[in-house]
């Protein structure tokens, strides 16, 4: 049931970075999901959040707590919903953003959770993927956003100044961290090394059925049945279109491999 209504969002949620104003076709009905953060906001290692990263909203049923998100940016658990997400990280913190609920939709979802989330969706470069029709594009880790959100009817003249003015009112949250690991998806298949090449200083695996959401890296050691972190190993991401290739250094005690998740 959650999950059909869910799909409602994908073409009628938009973001607004400005109060005080409707979409086309908008109804006075409508809700406005108005948040912030004062930041700032931190990745899991404690570096600041770049510009362009990532805040959801999320939903889930009334007394449950979100079960947190996949990789591949969907819900763990089919009874929550991601409603939206937007690329609203600046200067390292969340700006001002009002999420457009329609009313219908609303009320479909009444009685429920609703809470902001801190989303981590870096690329092995390091650069924010972002989001695409409203939900991110990958999430590595994820975090709550302390504080909630406030949600007031679009038609409410007075709340526009209640949200600006009213401490405690509109949802300025304290500083947030993406720090809990995403889950990877149940259907998702292993990555499969498909050939290797050892070179003079070097250990290059060719690897297939990786997916663009993922980062992999290799695991290595002397005995199959003892592999550790690869310290000299690349982090690749995975694309779904083509194998990828990651190398290692060569050594002695490098003599069998296995591709896994980046974390």
């Amino acid at each position: 049931m959650c999950r059909s209504k869910c799909l409602m969002f994908e073409v009628t949620v938009a973001v607004l970075l400005s109060s005080g104003i409707l979409f086309a076709g908008g109804s006075l009905k409508d809700r406005l999901a108005r948040f912030s953060t004062p930041g700032p906001d931190c990745y899991a290692d404690g570096s600041i959040v770049r510009d362009g990263e990532c805040y959801a909203l999320v939903w889930s049923p009334a007394g449950s707590v979100f079960s947190g998100f996949n990789a591949d940016g969907t819900p763990v658990s089919s009874n929550d919903c991601v409603v939206l997400a937007g690329a609203l990280a600046q200067n390292g913190k969340c700006r001002d953003a009002v999420f457009q609920i329609p009313a219908k939709v609303y009320e479909a979802l009444a009685g429920g959770e609703w809470q902001v989330c801190l989303v981590d969706t870096r690329n092995m470069y390091g650069v924010p993927t972002g989001v695409q029709n409203g939900k991110p594009l990958r999430v590595n880790r994820w975090g709550v956003v302390a504080g909630g959100v406030t949600i007031t009817e679009a038609g409410d003249a007075s709340a526009g100044l209640r949200l600006a003015d009213a401490e405690g009112t509109r949802s300025v949250a304290s500083a947030s961290r993406a720090n809990r690991l995403s889950a990877v998806p149940g259907t998702l298949t292993p990555p499969l090394i498909t050939a290797l090449d050892v070179g003079d200083d070097a250990v290059w695996l060719a690897v297939d059925g990786t997916v663009p959401y993922l980062s992999y890296t290799i695991i290595s050691g002397e005995k199959p049945n003892d592999l550790k972190t690869d310290y000299f190993s690349q982090v690749i991401d995975g694309d779904s279109s083509a194998e990828i290739a990651i190398g290692t250094l060569k050594s002695a005690k490098r003599r069998f491999f296995r591709v896994k998740r980046a974390e």
